[in-house]
């Protein structure tokens, strides 16, 4: 039988574990983001975070059984504020995070202050320092949407739905997408206006789309302009991205490939939306399942 009390003991061994193993996978996510210099880490919240998790961690390793002994009033704080935070941390870091949509890139399915969760379990966890991934629950799937650190500039984060798979030949012609030698029919849903980012009116149609399992709509110009063809066979280990927004979307088309090691997660469901043109939350899109 588990003996509680010498369990409760040696909290503070598990405690600093806990903090460690969260720093490690911080700091490794700091690096991967190419902050290699002095001059990067000195302005990296997030290695500034990963230490301070990480020196914490190693004082109540070999200090903390004393500080929670004989701490007086900060050790009864302890457990409420500090590991309050320190699983926080573990569920942003393993679990869950928090993602603003900063761009009309994804018009219709993701509007310009929609607030995301974003499920970090979905791909797995990149081994810290290295590009493999452990723990995947489940590759992403053709139309699935999914964030990831664009690769060009790895601080900061993309979002983009999923077309295409390692090993999927992927052509895109006059703004219709192939995959595989199969056209991805669009099926009219009407026209569509809104409010770019400079507050113009952009008048456009809306189309549906199906990949897999997943439909979706997309935007399309009536006069936007045709992108240069591309066709390409994805590598092992990547995956092509394009925005709903067609006509106004920064991704594969333009920048190639993402690698799998720079996914950061799956967007899942909706917490919070913000329209700042009208001043006043969009209350219907709260709680939505992103699809």
């Amino acid at each position: 039988m588990v003996n509680l009390l010498e369990l409760s003991r040696k909290k503070h061994l598990w405690h600093g574990i806990l903090f460690v193993i969260v720093s490690i996978f911080v700091f490794g996510n700091a690096v991967s983001m190419g902050i290699f210099s002095m001059e990067g880490i000195s302005h990296s919240w997030g290695v500034v975070v990963a230490i301070a998790l990480l020196l914490f961690g190693l004082f109540l390793l070999f200090a903390g059984k004393g500080f929670l002994e004989n701490g007086g009033v900060v050790a009864e704080y302890y457990e409420a504020i500090v590991m309050a935070v320190g699983i926080a941390f573990m569920v942003r870091t393993f679990v869950v995070e928090p993602f603003k949509i900063p761009s009309g890139s994804m018009i219709p399915t993701l509007l310009v202050g929609d607030y995301l969760f974003v499920n970090k379990f979905a791909y797995g966890y990149r081994i810290p320092f290295t590009q493999q991934r452990i723990f995947m629950s489940g590759s992403p799937a053709r139309g699935e949407i999914a964030v990831f650190e664009y690769p060009k500039d790895p601080t900061k984060d993309y979002i983009k739905r999923i077309v295409g798979l390692p090993g999927d030949r992927i052509l895109y012609r006059d703004r219709v997408l192939y995959v595989n030698g199969q056209q991805v029919s669009q099926k009219p849903e009407g026209p569509y206006s809104y409010l770019n980012e400079n507050e113009m009116q952009v008048e456009a149609q809306r189309l549906q789309e199906s990949l897999g399992s997943n439909a979706y709509s997309i935007l399309l110009r009536q006069y936007g302009n045709l992108e240069p063809i591309t066709d390409i066979v994805i590598p092992a280990g990547h995956f092509f991205v394009l925005g709903d927004n067609r006509d106004n979307s920064n991704d594969s088309r333009f920048w190639g490939l993402v690698p799998g090691y720079r996914l950061v997660g799956r967007a899942v469901a909706m917490f919070w939306s913000w329209d700042r043109n009208e001043g006043k939350p969009r209350w219907e899109r709260l709680g939505q399942a992103i699809k």
